[in-house]
């Protein structure tokens, strides 16, 4: 069977195109690298070094600076905090921390609390002014110690009487109000009505009706007539009195 298969035709064809493929192969690799060498010539061999196995030598790194610039170490920011600064912070740490521990548990510290409300006018005049400091305490708004029973008339008259404080007017002393007006008191002052009285001669006298003003200044009978005391200043009251609203800029 061996001889046979030898003797074939197609296995002679097969094997003698198998060779010719090879050989040509060969012969194409051997003339590829010939042509290489000969246009670029062979490589020289690498040399390597008889200080090859040297230990290796610590050398100074080398600063290439530019001319004109002077290299500096970065700046350190922080600033050093000494033994004695790192001491006082630890005692005042502590101390705060013993503070805390006598302090009641529903303490609250001025910073924590929380802002006062301002009071306004039951009436929608808006914030109460602030009371001056050198006001006097006779004349301390109703406001202050009795404002359930505050009426818009004892609201008007005493905001018109811090306004005229502060504006300067220190003599005024109290103040009441009537038909819508509010009338400041002074000392040695008050503020009068009068009336026609026709006397029993046809004529016409005008007499006190009513009198308004501060201790003193009450009208006495002379004559079987009210006059003012001695020394005391007659306003007639209606061309006197200031409107609240206007003064105060109240709508």
């Amino acid at each position: 069977m061996l001889r046979d298969l030898l003797s074939s035709r197609w296995f002679q064809g097969g094997l003698a195109f198998f060779v010719l493929v090879v050989g040509g192969s060969l012969l194409y690799s051997w003339h590829v690298h010939r042509t290489t060498e000969a246009e670029f010539g062979k490589r020289p061999q690498p040399v390597v070094s008889p200080l090859k196995n040297t230990p290796a030598t610590n050398t100074a790194p080398v600063d290439f600076q530019t001319e004109g610039v002077m290299n500096t170490p970065e700046e350190n920011t922080d600033t050093p905090m000494s033994d004695a600064t790192e001491a006082e912070t630890t005692d005042a740490t502590e101390f705060a921390d013993l503070a805390d521990a006598f302090l009641p548990e529903d303490f609250v510290s001025e910073e924590e609390a929380p802002a006062e409300k301002v009071a306004v006018s039951p009436f929608g005049f808006g914030p109460f002014p602030a009371v001056p400091p050198d006001y006097p305490n006779d004349m301390t708004p109703t406001w202050v110690h009795n404002r359930e029973s505050m009426s818009r008339d004892h609201e008007l008259m005493h905001r018109v009487l811090i306004k005229l404080w502060n504006q300067g007017d220190k003599s005024v002393s109290g103040a009441f109000i009537g038909s819508g007006l509010v009338y400041p008191l002074y000392p040695n002052t008050a503020y009068v009505e009068y009336k026609d009285l026709e006397m029993p001669d046809g004529s016409i006298r005008r007499i006190i009706k009513s009198a308004n003003g501060p201790l003193g200044t009450t009208p006495i009978m002379k004559n079987g007539f009210s006059v003012l005391p001695n020394g005391v200043k007659a306003i007639d009251r209606k061309d006197a009195g200031i409107n609240p609203y206007h003064f105060l800029d109240l709508k």
